[in-house]
């Protein structure tokens, strides 16, 4: 055999290009010789199983095994993202970490500001097929009972396309395009000293008030919840109020 510094380089090698290495096996190291395109799908199967869920549809089978996502009572190929409400998870990943502290930081802060996220927005997305996805509000992700490590993730459904499918692998993140920041406008078209403002905004927005001839007027503002704002004035008056 020629030395190795004797053959030519190859800038641009593909997926049709062979390797030549050691297959460990059974403990033989057999010499074989390997192509370019199966050693990357290892390398991205063991990305990906360090990170992400395979939907199970058998739920015995998806308890025992690391990273998997399924129904409580099994089965589910094919079942319409709008039509799930909650999917149970086996948070022990492929590379034996955790992904509880992960989804409970979805559940209540954006990753990026670490301030709340408007709705607890996430987007379930599958890897096999980028076309299929789901968003959801993220409402709760709760242990079951006697089971470690299994939770059931609570979900409302925005918007999404497509199914979940047997055995394709899911990534779950929040969804950029929908925690962008919001804004309220409420208008007052009757006098009053004391507005009461149902705002759905899951924040303690600042608040700006003016009057029918644009004036600027200052108030009391009382937070009730984060979704919900009073403001008292001296005297009634009309106009709007903008949250943001």
């Amino acid at each position: 055999m020629a030395r190795i510094s004797t053959y030519p380089v190859d800038q641009n090698p593909d997926g049709a290009d062979i390797l030549l290495g050691t297959d460990s096996t059974g403990g033989v190291n057999a010499t074989k010789n390997f192509r370019i395109s199966d050693i990357s799908l290892v390398i991205i199967n063991d990305y990906l199983a360090n990170n992400s869920w395979k939907f199970n549809i058998d739920e015995d089978d998806a308890e025992m095994r690391k990273a998997q996502l399924f129904f409580a009572a099994g089965g589910g190929n094919n079942t319409s993202w709008a039509n799930i409400t909650t999917l149970r998870a086996q948070l022990l990943m492929g590379n034996n970490t955790n992904a509880q502290p992960y989804l409970q930081y979805l559940l209540t802060n954006d990753p990026v500001t670490g301030q709340p996220t408007a709705d607890n927005l996430i987007k379930i997305t599958d890897r096999n097929d980028l076309s299929s996805f789901g968003i959801f509000t993220f409402e709760a992700l709760t242990a079951v009972a006697g089971k470690p490590d299994i939770y059931d993730l609570t979900l409302t459904f925005i918007k999404g396309v497509g199914t979940i499918q047997k055995a394709h692998v899911y990534g779950i993140a929040i969804d950029p395009s929908d925690a962008t920041d919001k804004t309220y406008e409420y208008t007052k078209l009757t006098p009053a000293t004391t507005w009461n403002i149902a705002h759905n905004l899951a924040k303690f927005p600042s608040v700006s008030v003016i009057n029918n001839n644009n004036v600027v007027i200052n108030g009391e503002v009382t937070y009730i919840d984060n979704n919900n704002v009073q403001l008292n004035f001296s005297a009634g008056f009309t106009g709007k109020a903008y949250l943001n």
